[in-house]
């Protein structure tokens, strides 16, 4: 299945140089991996495992892990990114205003 079939099928797209992985994995469950490609290898972002007889469809079951990974990695970016902006705040802060 291609990444523009499996969109179509209702998981998240991906920004450039981000691609799902699915595999299968012990115990009769699924494997799917939210990757970013870098110059000669792929690295992993966010994982998470499916069991696919749970779902009417295998298509239904990887789509929902696809939409799990990508809302873990979406939570993890804004607090990363939330962390950052409060970088502006850290320090002392006089209740006199003074240095």
């Amino acid at each position: 299945m291609s990444m523009v079939q499996l969109v179509a099928a209702g998981a998240p797209e991906l920004p450039a140089g981000y691609f799902y992985r699915v595999r299968p994995s012990s115990m009769r469950l699924l494997k799917v991996e939210l990757r970013q490609q870098g110059r000669f290898f792929s690295s992993l972002v966010e994982d998470t495992y499916i069991c696919p007889g749970e779902y009417p469809t295998a298509e239904e079951a990887v789509v929902a892990a696809c939409r799990r990974v990508v809302g873990w990695w979406r939570e993890k970016k804004a607090d990363a990114e939330a962390l950052e902006a409060s970088r502006a705040w850290h320090g002392d802060h006089d209740p006199k205003g003074g240095k």
